[in-house]
């Protein structure tokens, strides 16, 4: 008998609670870049304008990529496993080896500066990207810090530095636009957003030093040093793969049409809702799977439970885009920013971070069992399409270019499910991947009719909502009913057999 009353268990309890609060981190996120770019739209009334602006935007985003060279994401696996070894000397080690190859990545970039301004036929676009070159160092600072946080488990503090770093660089942009430098748009949001970076590290710096209280001096062992690269640039590199796509996709298409980057980029941020889904169940999985990564069964039923619980969340946010992408975009940023092209993008983003989500969320599991391979390959099978096909075809079709971004993470997900099985690391897949469609489903079908109703459209959307959270209620709850049953079960005939 269904009871209707979900019992979580303290793996739920966690999880459910770990990532609410990274959700909570990640959307007010992107609800202040959103915001930002808004206020940026609405401000500069100039596709052209907006287009160069989030240009800018998009080089300094894929050049900070590079950073850090994987020691955060070492740091988050020293600090899930071996605490106080991070403290005394991991966290030192992380952050000398992240500010030698920020301060690397800042000097190619300022040498790139004058090339990157003479292909986009933007003058000013070389000193804004010297200005940007030396905020590289100060993020080096701010993705080590929050990487200690997050190997702690400490998710609401790190949600905390997410938010403090938006709001600083969103202030930073929409600063950059009503006060300019020397007079120039594109040199007072680098100047504005480099303020910004600085202030967050400081503050990072201050946060970690009170809680963690790390050993700031001392000996830089290098075989430590290298320990902690041979686990990190893997998943670096395979980072690189997966986010470098969307900047080099805006920034080829920005080499035809600058106004085709300002609708791309509003595509970006709409898409991005539903990315913060998958990005906070990743932060929370890593730690998670390695706190228990020398015991492969509960890694398993950790990993399946956040995919699962991921999906949940994933597909009807997916579904509920791909059908209204230019009511969402007309809403956002006006109806000057929608046209027959804008929704086609936003539909295709969507179903790329649909698609990217069993792949980064897949990497992550398996690198908090120590395996890292499948972070780094099944983001090359992603990128490889957008970097050696796209640049071809974008000159006569834009969007085409945009459809070998999405393909690219359809074939990324096979390639996942062919890793879990490499590795001998199988999911429960009805559970991960099966049972989360049945509530979307019948939303689906609800909209479906709803289009076809006409003036009672907003009803039927209202029922689909009301169909995914009562049917994700009712199907949690049986399941957890039968397995208290099957337990209960279990301790009955364990109890008869110690008595004969």
């Amino acid at each position: 008998m269904v009871s209707g009353k979900i019992s979580l268990q303290p793996n739920q309890r966690f999880l459910l609670r770990s990532v609410s609060i990274i959700v909570l981190g990640l959307f007010i996120n992107q609800l202040l870049q959103t915001v930002g770019s808004i206020i940026l739209a609405r401000v500069l009334n100039d596709p052209a304008l907006f287009g160069e602006v989030n240009l800018l935007l998009q080089i300094f985003g894929m050049v900070t990529l590079f950073l850090n060279v994987g020691f955060n994401s070492a740091l988050v696996y020293g600090f899930s496993t071996n605490r106080e070894e991070a403290v005394q000397s991991k966290f030192r080690t992380a952050l000398l080896g992240s500010l030698v190859f920020g301060i690397v990545v800042s000097a190619v970039l300022a040498v790139l500066a004058p090339l990157l301004s003479h292909t986009y036929q933007l003058p000013s676009l070389q000193g804004a990207l010297i200005i940007s070159s030396l905020m590289l160092v100060f993020n080096s600072v701010i993705n080590i810090g929050v990487a200690s946080f997050s190997g702690n488990r400490e998710f609401g503090t790190q949600a905390t530095f997410m938010v403090i770093t938006t709001v600083f660089s969103t202030l930073g942009m929409v600063l950059g636009v009503l006060w300019p430098i020397a007079g120039d748009l594109l040199w007072g949001v680098s100047f504005w957003m480099g303020v910004g970076s600085l202030l967050t590290a400081i503050f990072i710096c201050w946060k970690a030093e009170k809680v963690h209280r790390p050993r700031w001096m001392g000996e830089i062992r290098l075989t430590q040093m290298r320990e902690m690269m041979r686990y990190g640039v893997p998943g670096w590199a395979g980072n690189i793969a997966k986010a470098f796509q969307q900047p080099f996709l805006v920034m080829i298409i920005g080499a035809s049409s600058v106004v085709a980057v300002g609708h791309l980029a509003n595509a970006f941020r709409i898409t991005g809702f539903i990315g913060i889904v998958t990005w906070a169940f990743m932060i929370v999985t890593f730690p998670f799977v390695a706190e228990s990564s020398k015991d492969w069964e509960e890694s398993r039923r950790r990993g399946t439970l956040c995919v699962r619980y991921n999906n949940l969340i994933l597909y009807p946010l997916t579904l509920a885009i791909c059908m209204y992408p230019n009511e969402i975009n007309g809403f956002l940023f006006g109806e000057g920013y929608t046209t027959g092209d804008s929704a086609t993008y936003i539909r295709l983003l969507a179903l790329g971070v649909f698609f990217s989500s069993v792949g980064r969320l897949g990497g992550n599991i398996l690198a908090g069992l120590g395996k890292t391979k499948a972070n780094f390959w099944v983001m090359i099978v992603a990128g490889i399409f957008v970097i050696a096909v796209a640049p071809f075809i974008n000159s006569s079709n834009s969007v085409l270019a945009v459809w070998m971004y999405t393909g690219g993470w359809a074939v990324s997900a096979l390639s996942m499910f062919w890793f879990f099985y490499l590795e001998g690391f199988k999911l429960n897949w009805w559970k991960a991947y099966g049972e989360p469609v049945l509530p979307t489903l019948a939303m689906a079908v609800c909209m479906v009719a709803g289009r076809l109703t006409g003036q009672l459209n907003s009803w039927f959307v209202l029922l689909g909502l009301a169909c995914v959270v009562v049917l994700t209620l009712y199907i949690e709850s049986t399941r957890f009913d039968h397995s208290r049953l099957r337990w209960l079960q279990g301790k009955q005939a364990k109890t008869r057999h110690e008595h004969h």
